[in-house]
């Protein structure tokens, strides 16, 4: 694994790079991480996950991204647009002879995925993998009351403010920063906490038909974010590939499995196919 230092504003971001030892390159992968864009690093993708993309030939490179709330979700985007433009102007330094990426993101990364694929400042990804994700923090279904979220002890206002930083955060272990997410579902204020001042989203459904193909993986009793925006995303998409699992976890690849290698291994075959 390498380190690839670069600067956005003035914060300095870091991000992982791990090159395949196989003849056959394939474009690089973009990975974003999830965690409610309020916690979360750019290495949290199982071991097990990123040995099966390296070994089919597939460059990654991780990126970690400012946090909500002390980034609302405009900063956020463009800290992920910098890195990306850093690996598409630098590409030859790290080994690769070609800018082609493919974007894919778990959760809130595949969110943000979408926000990136509907802007102008990256150039278009090859393809887009998009792991239990959804496409408008602002849907109703996120502005309701959330039964998992409200199983857990009520989070308050106070206890939410003093968690927050005073400086920028780009990345967070799961235990430092989770029960900022937690009060934001509680609340019902997650699209206000990450959006802040920002008037909308970029998501408009009828943008999609720009998107490159997508595959779409996602749990049908999915607790967090529910299988509907999957199936929503999926009809919107003209060229999407949507795989179901039948778990009630909404990250159902956080432990590896037998199965959750098997559903990587379908999207790597998905990959091959779209060339």
């Amino acid at each position: 694994m390498q380190t690839i230092d670069y600067v956005f504003g003035d914060t300095q971001f870091k991000a992982s790079f791990w090159y395949p030892s196989t003849e056959n390159m394939n474009p690089a992968i973009i990975y974003i991480h999830g965690g409610g864009l309020m916690y979360g690093n750019r290495n949290d993708l199982p071991q097990a996950y990123l040995n099966m993309f390296l070994k089919a030939g597939y460059p990654l490179l991780a990126l970690d991204y400012y946090l909500a709330p002390e980034k609302s979700l405009s900063d956020i985007v463009s800290s992920l647009q910098a890195g990306i433009r850093y690996f598409t102007t630098h590409f030859t330094d790290i080994g690769l002879s070609s800018p082609n990426f493919i974007l894919f993101g778990r959760s809130a990364g595949a969110y943000l995925s979408c926000q990136l694929l509907l802007g102008t400042s990256i150039p278009m990804p090859k393809a887009f993998i998009d792991f239990y994700g959804f496409a408008n923090i602002s849907a109703p279904t996120f502005k309701r009351p959330n039964t998992l979220y409200n199983s857990y002890p009520l989070i308050s206002s106070d206890q939410f403010e003093s968690m927050l930083s005073k400086t920028p955060i780009i990345n967070s272990s799961i235990e430092s920063r989770f029960l900022l997410y937690v009060y934001a579902r509680q609340s019902q204020k997650w699209a206000q906490l990450v959006l802040q001042q920002d008037s909308e989203e970029q998501f408009k459904s009828n943008q999609v038909d720009l998107f490159p193909p997508t595959y779409i993986c996602h749990s049908t009793s999915d607790p967090d974010v529910p299988f509907s925006n999957a199936i929503s995303l999926k009809a919107k998409i003209p060229n999407a590939t949507l795989t179901t699992v039948p778990d009630k976890m909404h990250d159902f690849d956080r432990s590896v499995t037998s199965s959750t290698l098997e559903e990587y291994q379908k999207v790597i075959g998905w990959l091959h196919t779209i060339g």
